[in-house]
Parts: structure tokens; sequence; C-alpha cells
């Protein structure tokens, strides 16, 4: 990948013969921006696999944005090394080599987390911005500080460097850059993945609207029970926040939202809502559901979220874990269940549905590891 992307650019190096003196200033902008427009595609795709033109549609800005920023940081950085070479200034060629490669490295740090900032509805989170920022900077100039340490290391094991090498050193030492930075941008950002649940069937919007006129008609008529919404509780709003922005006042749970997960903790799924009660000895304590499904057991099940794996935990009540199917299939035993990306998750109630009533009530999740941003 790396060298088919410097088979790319070498024709600009050749075509501008005005700037043949200033390598430098050719070089970085175009290693920089290479590198970069390819880290935050990856991201971008990465993060929607299975919606690839709204992939390449939210890209269209984050890629404008790389190539401005390589292009001007890049151009600034080469003239600077390129100065550097002069006499005057006495640098050697391997610090200067190590300088422009720790200065790609930073910059494509910076373009990578800015762009991540435009594309994905985590960065609304400031704290995980901030840190997102700080590792992919941090992480990118340690990282390009060692492979051009390495590169340099190989270049002197070489008494004589031969010709043939000559021929590859720089697309070499392209590729050993372009993967150091890959596999730092895969450690680095791997703390910032979003797990969720996406609200399916179950969830759609019922307000009914009742006709005054009916009951002047109708002396009989008894209007229809109003509908009890799901919702998450207000007092885990800490833990537990709807993907898009909605007002903080809002806890009622429609289809299509998404409820973002703890990256740590356990979330309560039953029909009891969350509530503070005093005991006798007068602390207080906190019991209920995070989540609340109406017309469902209690205590349904509780998700079991670590850095690396989520799991939902059945009640050991026959009567609770025998209401939830998993991808289409009932429960038979309370087994702690490792939930994996877009398992489908139902919940069933104790009445039939408004809309079918051969068929009883339920409320769908959709499950969302770290390969999906669920409002993509």
């Amino acid at each position: 990948m790396y060298l088919l992307d410097w088979l790319a650019i070498v024709p600009f190096i050749g075509v501008i013969s005005t700037l043949r003196q200033w390598p430098e200033v050719i070089t970085i902008p175009t290693m920089t921006v290479s590198l970069a427009v390819e880290m935050v595609l990856n991201e971008i795709i990465i993060s929607n696999p299975t919606r690839p033109s709204v992939s390449f549609k939210k890209s269209l800005i984050p890629l404008v944005l790389s190539i401005l920023i390589g292009l001007l940081v890049g151009v600034a950085v080469g003239v600077v090394l390129q100065i550097l070479y002069l006499p005057i200034f006495g640098v050697s060629e391997k610090i200067v080599r190590v300088l422009s490669w720790l200065c790609i490295g930073a910059t494509v740090g910076i373009i990578e987390s800015s762009a991540w900032k435009l594309h994905s509805m985590e960065a609304g989170d400031q704290k995980l911005l901030k840190k997102r920022r700080f590792m992919s900077l941090l992480g990118a100039s340690c990282l390009s500080f060692i492979a051009a340490v390495i590169f340099e290391w190989i270049r002197n094991s070489i008494n004589i460097i031969p010709q043939a090498f000559q021929e590859i050193e720089d697309p070499l030492g392209f590729c050993i850059l372009g993967s150091f930075l890959g596999l730092i941008f895969t450690i680095s950002t791997s703390p910032s993945y979003l797990v969720a649940l996406r609200a399916g069937k179950g969830f759609e919007y019922r307000q009914e609207k009742e006709d005054p006129t009916i009951d002047m008609i109708d002396k009989t008529y008894v209007p229809k029970t109003p509908y009890e919404l799901p919702t998450i509780s207000k007092i885990s709003v800490e833990d537990l926040q709807f993907v898009t922005n909605l007002n903080d006042s809002e806890f009622h749970i429609e289809e299509g939202f998404s409820i973002k997960l703890p990256a740590e903790g356990e979330i309560i799924i039953g029909g009891t809502k969350k509530e503070e009660k005093q005991k006798k000895d007068g602390t207080i304590a906190i019991i209920g559901s995070d989540v609340y499904l109406p017309n469902t057991p209690l205590y349904l099940a509780k998700i079991n979220v670590s850095k690396r794996q989520t799991t939902l935990i059945p009640n050991r009540k026959k009567e609770a874990y025998q209401k939830i199917s998993i991808n289409g299939i009932h429960l038979n035993n309370s087994k702690p269940i490792t939930l994996k990306h877009n398992t489908l998750i139902a919940f069933h109630t104790n009445k039939s549905d408004r809309d079918d009533p051969n068929e009883v009530e339920l409320y769908r999740f959709v499950y969302y590891n770290r390969f999906l941003d669920p409002e993509g």
C-alpha cells in the first residue's frame, strides 16, 4: 500500500524541475499528504464498513482538510529542513532525515485527530477528543522517530551502499514510516471505540391523537390507555447517553436512537424505573433499571462492559431469561453471552403487541462495537 503511494508521488518529484535543488520541499509535503489521506480514509471506512457510499460522502471534508494542512505544513517543514542542509549550519544529513520523519509523523498525527473530530460523533466528548489528540500526536511523533532511527541504522550497517539500494532507499523508508504510523494509530485510537445499543423494533413513536368529538358522539367510548415509554434512567445519565445530541431533559428511547454505553461498568435492564430510596438507617439506596422497558420482568439482565469485551448476563430466573432472545433465538438458560458486532438482542414483554395482537410486544436492540459508528 505505502509502496503504491510512493509510486504515485514519484511523478510529482520529476515533473517540478524548477525545485530539483530543493527536494525536501517536494518530498515532505507529498509524503505527509499521502500518509494523512490514507490514515483518515482508512479510519472512516472502518467506522462504516457496511456503508461505503456513506463513508465516501463523510470523507470529503476530512480529506480536503488533510490535503490542505499536509501541504501547508509540509512545505513549511520542507523549506526549513532544506535550509538546514546548507553548509553554513553544519547539520549532518542523518539528523535532518530524522527530523524530517519526526515532522511528518507529528503532522499526520495532528491531521488524523483533527479529521476525526469532523466525521465522528464521539468527538462531541471533549475529554475523549483531548485524549485522542494527545495520543495521536505523541504516538505518531515517537514512532516516526523510532522508524527514522531504525532506517538510519540499516543504512549505517551497510559499509558501501550499493546502487540498487540507493534506488529503493526512499520508497523503502516511506514504507517503513507508513507501517509504523499505521501501527501506532491502531493502538492510540483503540480507546475511542464506541460501544452502543441501537433501538429498533418496539421503540417506534406511538403518540396517538384522540379525537375530542368521539366522546360527544359515543358515550360508551373509553380512551385507550396511554403508552408507557421506555426510558433511560435520569439517575444513570452520567453513564448512559444518547449518541445524538438531544436536550438534557430528553430520556425517552425511540427507534433509531443509539445509547452509548460506558467504557467500563454494568448496565441493568428491566421493568422497574431506577430511583433513590431511603433506608431505615437514613442512607440512600439506588434501585431499579438503568434502561427501563415497560411490561417486562422487574430484572431482565445486566450488560457488563469491560475494556475489550461486552457480556450480557441474564437473570437466573426462568421467567426472566426466557423473555430474552439473541439473534431471534430464545434463551433456554442464564449463561452469560459475549456480545459481538451486530448482535440482535430482543426483550419480550408480558403483553400482546397493539399493532398485531397475535404477537408479543418486544423491544429490540442492535449491539455495536468499535467497528461501526452507530449514527454514521
